[in-house]
């Protein structure tokens, strides 16, 4: 399960992205005004902007995670707390969002972690002194 959730987080920015470019109504104008300053001043694009951009903080959070997981072989606890962080208050602010796969995937890293913990401090105690 450690393993899998920075995977998970991955998968959920590239969903991020994907629904930024296929839902996208102004992705095409912004390319035709040559992208420079091509957001300001217009919500619908500012929008879109910060909606893609959001899909490389997600990317970020699950490669930097599974980093961790892969030197330390331990899921780190901020994971949960930062997307429940982003996904609460997401799903009270937009409540027909994606907030419920931020919370669904917070409470899973929580969970591993704290599972994690007790596993090894059970095996922590178990363990023969020397």
């Amino acid at each position: 399960m450690i393993r899998l959730i920075p995977r998970l987080v991955i998968g959920l920015s590239a969903v991020h992205f994907a629904v930024g470019l296929i839902a996208s109504r102004t992705f095409d104008d912004m390319a035709r005004d040559g992208f420079w300053n091509a957001a300001t001043g217009t919500p619908q694009r500012e929008y879109e902007m910060w909606f893609f951009l959001a899909g490389f903080g997600l990317l970020a959070l699950g490669t930097l995670s599974g980093r961790v997981v892969r030197d330390t072989g331990r899921l780190p606890a901020q994971l949960g707390w930062y997307l429940l962080a982003i996904g609460v208050p997401l799903q009270v602010l937009y409540p027909v969002s994606g907030a419920p796969g931020l919370i669904v995937l917070g409470v899973l890293a929580l969970v591993a972690t704290r599972r994690a913990a007790g596993t090894s401090s059970e095996n922590a105690a178990t363990a023969p002194i020397r």
